[in-house]
């Protein structure tokens, strides 16, 4: 029922803007860390449905006591057709995030890849991207630009 209840609100983010932020590079000089260039809280829809399908997968096998899950993809290089990622989960009562093996390893990972080609043309460049999803349904998106 709870995981139900997480994708409810996760359908509902993009309609209704549930903190997501997403960063692009500016000028075409970038940092490793990410630069947020849309207001806090909003997500353009096809974002949003990607991050849904995530979800669905990102939900299954966490530990019962979690409270955030991270997708994080590191690219050996901009438009790389593979990577690394790693899964993890986070309670409120651990520091530290443990990792997890979701419904399909790969799965989540190659849906946000795939998501690239919908991506405005001076988005698709990441070599890393970090995905949040709050137990609340909230979710943030973070990408990582190479220099």
């Amino acid at each position: 029922m709870r995981h139900l209840l997480i994708m409810l609100l996760l359908a509902a983010a993009p309609a209704i803007g549930f903190g997501q932020a997403a960063t692009k590079p500016e000028g075409g000089a970038t940092k490793p860390e990410a630069v947020t260039t849309k207001p806090e809280g909003t997500a353009t829809k096809a974002e949003g449905e990607v991050v849904q399908e995530i979800a669905k997968c990102m939900v299954e096998g966490p530990p019962r006591d979690w409270e955030r899950l991270y997708m994080i993809i590191e690219l050996p290089e901009a438009g790389a057709p593979s990577g690394r990622v790693r899964y993890m989960a986070q309670s409120d009562f651990s520091p530290d995030p443990v990792a997890y093996k979701p419904c399909d390893p790969s799965r989540p990972a190659q849906l946000l890849m795939d998501a690239r080609e919908n991506q405005a043309a001076e988005r698709r460049g990441w070599t890393g991207a970090r995905l949040v999803i709050h137990r609340s349904g909230r979710f943030d998106l973070n990408y990582d630009f190479p220099r």
